[in-house]
């Protein structure tokens, strides 16, 4: 399984199927960041999330967000660690718009 992806790359990902974004910004950080239609969105922040385990499934695959993708890529080998299934988005939220306006 690869463990990171780029933006394109989650694009074409999200395009073919729904998908399961964990969202770990903390919530005065949740602008105006909108996922492709269809994709699950859970909103966890970060600094919560070690408390909030039970909350996710580990028979999903998740991919994680954070605003510049450096603390998803932390917390990635984290939740791996605990058994989850999760994939870093490269370049998080500023990454993702940055694309979306290109």
């Amino acid at each position: 399984m690869n463990y990171s992806v780029t933006t394109k790359e989650f694009m074409m990902l999200a395009a073919k199927e729904p998908l399961d974004v964990l969202d770990l910004r903390d919530p005065d950080l949740n602008d105006s960041f909108e996922l492709v239609e269809g994709s699950n969105v859970t909103r966890i922040p970060l600094t919560q999330l070690p408390n909030r385990l039970s909350q996710l499934d580990k028979g999903k695959t998740y991919y994680l967000f954070t605003q510049f993708g450096g603390r998803s890529k932390t917390m990635a080998q984290f939740l791996r660690n605990e058994g989850y299934q999760v994939v870093n988005v490269i370049g998080g939220t500023s990454a993702y718009k940055q694309y979306l306006a290109s």
